[in-house]
């Protein structure tokens, strides 16, 4: 029998996962106000989108910025190919850009103009071969990976898409609008399913104008739960009254299982984006915080406060670090385990 020296180092033990110990580890900052931010799914770079029309890729180990330029508005949808290989970006000015994530100096590979006016949100399929993406056009298109060629353009929302995900496994899509619709679709054939409704998460401003709406579609780890994220309970729009709320579904019989929010405290704010850690809590930013709720909990069980807003929010595959981008122009990571 071998007996280890006592001079070989020991493997450091893997970090335990903990909402409650999360802290901010690393701060970089940008020029301009971030809208958006991805993690590729190697691990490697973390993406964001600017008011500067240009997305900023970080190398996280060594915190290395490097700008990727091309867009000619505010960039404010990111999406990786599952392998990481390529970065998709999306804009104000429609146009659908993919890029090779690892380049020393990047360039587009492809523009593509996906959308009139407002490309709102960008999705993957599982096996990589299609693109989704939504947008004011009150459409979603599906793309091919590989060529760029439109496959497949999917109408039936009355008003704009603000989000579209694959259903986890399928070439299925839900897509959610700003009236609080949420769309099942078979992408092979692009007929509409079913319906899902999260109308309380609408509101007309003067009976006009609707605010609010599905800003954004998660499926949890199994692909049994569908998460809409938004705000409810609207009683002054332009004031800002209005509460944050997650809505969550049954997938497979459509019906509201909870709706998650901060019932302790009022909160003035919106649920911009909502995940399902593999782990199991839900996690979400509101306004300058992350929120950490059990599954099946409606009371949040944790906050993060942050120094300045922010409209994203993105997990690392090793599922201890989040990602936020800020109105102040910084991208702060957060390790959810003790210090």
């Amino acid at each position: 029998m071998t007996l280890p020296r006592f001079d070989e180092p020991k493997a450091k033990p893997e970090p335990r996962f903990d909402p409650r110990a999360t802290h901010t580890t690393h701060d970089w900052a940008h020029s301009a106000r971030l809208l958006c931010c991805r993690v590729d799914p190697t691990g490697r770079f973390v993406c964001a989108g600017a008011t500067d029309h240009t997305v900023q890729r970080w190398e996280i180990a060594t915190g290395t910025k490097v700008p990727l330029a091309a867009h000619t508005n505010w960039v404010s949808a990111l999406g990786f190919s599952p392998d990481g290989a390529t970065l998709y970006s999306g804009s104000y000015d429609g146009r659908l850009i993919a890029w090779e994530t690892a380049a020393a100096a990047p360039q587009p590979v492809r523009t593509t103009p996906a959308h009139e006016g407002w490309l709102r949100a960008i999705a993957l399929s599982s096996d990589g071969q299609w693109i989704a993406t939504a947008g004011n056009d009150r459409l979603v298109k599906i793309w091919s990976a590989a060529t760029g060629e439109k496959v497949r353009e999917l109408s039936g929302h009355s008003q704009h898409v603000f989000c579209v995900q694959f259903v986890p496994g399928t070439r299925e899509l839900v897509s959610g609008d700003c009236l609080g619709n949420i769309h099942h679709w078979n992408g092979e054939d692009g007929k509409l399913l079913r319906q899902f409704e999260a109308r309380d998460t609408s509101f007309l401003i003067a009976d006009i104008a609707p605010f609010g709406g599905i800003l954004n579609l998660a499926f949890n780890r199994d692909g049994s739960r569908l998460t809409a994220a938004g705000h409810f309970k609207v009683s002054n729009a332009p004031a800002g009254n209005r509460r944050a709320v997650a809505t969550t579904f049954d997938w497979k019989s459509g019906e509201r299982v909870v709706r998650q929010e901060s019932v302790k405290e009022e909160r003035d704010a919106t649920l911009w984006r909502a995940v399902h850690h593999p782990r199991g809590p839900m996690l979400g930013i509101i306004a300058k915080e992350l929120g950490f709720w059990e599954p099946e909990s409606v009371e949040l069980f944790h906050l993060l406060k942050t120094p300045s807003e922010m409209f994203d929010f993105d997990l690392h595959p090793n599922g201890l670090d989040l990602f936020t981008a800020h109105f102040d122009g910084h991208l702060r990571v957060h390790r959810c385990a003790p210090a």
